[in-house]
């Protein structure tokens, strides 16, 4: 049995932060979070919603027979769906949801057997894909610039996530330094930032606290940044 330690180093992190900053950035329904998961999907993908229940009274299918009590992806009758389990609690079902379309956006192989090692990190990957979409890395990290508390409270009340997700939230943070960043993951963070400006004012008001002058030097050289970018791209 290959040990937790040895999967997680098998995990293409870059790969999976990337897609979820590309979507971050590309779609075009997310405004706040939580955000509708099944507006995302129409958004960007042609993967179709089905509950437990309607699989079940209306086509015949025990949708527990494909292995999972949550929520799966599968190829059925030629179309994608996921399939999920209502009895859950919403922000559970948002992150199910979210975990599944993170196999679909990463090729994932389905069907392995859970002892695969190949399964395990596969899981690890969609976990990590589910928590950056759910709670931008970007997002939480400029939270704490403007003097909040990264707790589990302030996570669950912000982006409406189970505790548990919360707290392996914080220990993805823990172990990532954005200061290795490429030039590239950078712009991602500063468009990130961008669009999101509206949220992070909700939940991290910028002049309330007492950073105030430490962030206005902050977001001064992240526009000059911006504008560097700008530049050499010729557009957003």
């Amino acid at each position: 049995m290959i040990s937790d330690e040895t999967i997680y180093k098998t995990v293409d992190y870059q790969k999976v932060y990337s897609n979820a900053n590309e979507l971050l950035v590309s779609n075009h329904v997310i405004e706040m979070f939580p955000f509708k998961a099944n507006k995302l999907l129409q958004d960007q993908s042609d993967i179709r919603l089905c509950s437990y229940k309607k699989a079940l009274d209306k086509y015949g299918v025990n949708v527990k027979t494909f292995g999972s009590e949550s929520a799966v992806w599968q190829e059925y009758e030629g179309a994608n769906i996921i399939f999920y389990n209502e009895r859950e609690a919403p922000y559970r079902i948002r992150f199910d949801i979210m975990h599944e379309f993170g196999h679909f956006r990463l090729d994932h192989v389905m069907n392995l057997d859970a002892d695969d090692p190949l399964y395990q990190k596969q899981e690890l990957e969609a976990n990590c894909f589910a928590a950056q979409i759910l709670m931008p890395e970007q997002i939480i990290r400029e939270c704490i610039k403007r003097g909040k508390n990264n707790s589990i409270h302030f996570l669950k009340s912000s982006f409406d996530v189970s505790e548990d997700a919360a707290v392996k939230r914080r220990k993805t943070l823990a172990n990532t330094n954005p200061e290795w960043k490429s030039r590239a993951e950078q712009e991602y963070d500063d468009i990130i930032l961008l669009r999101y400006a509206t949220f992070l004012d909700v939940i991290a008001p910028k002049y309330d606290n007492k950073y105030s002058s430490y962030y206005y030097e902050d977001e001064y050289a992240l526009q000059e940044r911006r504008n560097s970018w700008y530049d050499e791209r010729g557009r957003w």
